[in-house]
């Protein structure tokens, strides 16, 4: 009677074949599930800012004033006179790319917070965005809103909207605002 010792090469390579394919399923879930928690940490960041915005604006009668837009490049103090009496440190993206000229509109990958005051244009409101990842996340503004394909602007009529359809604006479709 002839006895195998062991296993062929076939076995093995049939095995080791379907452990890859096993390992490249669970590696690929665990990537969604990290955008997916970056997205929920970027919304409930800009919440943050805003409650702190509102407490500003409670005790000075206007929002802090930028020049333009600023970035949450690096610092915990990215808006001026926010940290640390109204929130101890604003927060900043959490893959924080750095953010190159006309991000996130632009999206491709400058993940970063923004934020802008157009103290004369638009006294009573500002503008807070972050680019998302997920492109199927409900908070998307490429996502319908009202039959509207976009949700967020600047302009209380509407005529500068930061998600398509409009003429002249190819900004993201992965972006989250707030006002």
């Amino acid at each position: 009677m002839n006895r195998y010792q062991g296993f062929t090469l076939i076995e093995l390579l049939v095995v080791i074949s379907i452990i890859g394919v096993l390992a490249s399923i669970v590696l690929a879930s665990l990537n969604s599930a990290r955008v997916k928690a970056r997205d929920a940490r970027r919304i409930a960041d800009l919440n943050q800012i805003r409650t702190a915005l509102n407490f500003y604006y409670d005790s000075n009668n206007a929002y802090p004033s930028v020049g333009g837009w600023v970035y949450s490049i690096s610092s915990s103090a990215w808006i001026p006179g926010l940290s640390p009496t109204y929130i101890s440190t604003v927060p900043i993206d959490p893959v924080n790319t750095g953010c190159p000229a006309g991000s996130p509109w632009t999206g491709g990958s400058a993940y970063c917070y923004v934020y802008g005051y157009p103290q004369y244009t638009f006294p009573q409101t500002y503008d807070l965005v972050a680019l998302l990842e997920d492109p199927n996340n409900p908070q998307n503004c490429a996502l319908p809103n009202g039959g509207k394909f976009w949700k967020y602007h600047t302009d209380t009529d509407g005529s500068h909207p930061w998600c398509g359809p409009a003429p002249g604006y190819n900004y993201s479709s992965s972006l989250y605002a707030d006002h």
